[in-house]
């Protein structure tokens, strides 16, 4: 569960997502070979995005559904949470392409001396694409 701050504040909740992400990256590259870091952040990321169409996304639609077939008012906080989750897994879907795409280029993204930094500004090039897609 979110903890009620984070999940009104939609910047803050980004702020503090990049913050713990760059520390993964950070974190598993000095313990890991770059290319390894890499897949396990996508890897994190992707089992996130699982987690959230099966524990959220799913079960709220069906409650919602439900209610609807019972001709009750469906809960909008449902509505709310599942929409909430839906745009996590878009600004994390293009990052995690990203990482998929950067197994070409190992010269100038894992195979860099500081490949968690590239990391981290590909994760924030995505983030800004996934921000530019959603307003399309």
């Amino acid at each position: 569960m979110l903890h009620p701050l984070l999940g009104r504040n939609e910047r803050l909740f980004a702020v503090v997502a990049f913050a713990l992400t760059v520390a993964v990256a950070y974190g598993l590259t000095g313990v890991l070979s770059g290319r390894a870091a890499y897949i396990h952040v996508g890897a994190l990321f992707g089992t996130i995005m699982v987690a959230n169409v099966w524990m959220r996304i799913l079960p709220a639609q069906r409650r919602m559904i439900a209610a609807l077939r019972e001709g009750k008012t469906a809960d909008e906080r449902l509505a709310y949470s599942a929409k909430f989750r839906s745009k996590q897994n878009t600004f994390m879907a293009v990052p995690v392409v990203f990482t998929m795409i950067s197994n070409h280029y190992p010269v100038a993204t894992y195979g860099h001396e500081h490949s968690w930094l590239v990391l981290s500004a590909m994760i924030l090039l995505g983030w800004g694409a996934a921000y530019f897609i959603r307003r399309a």
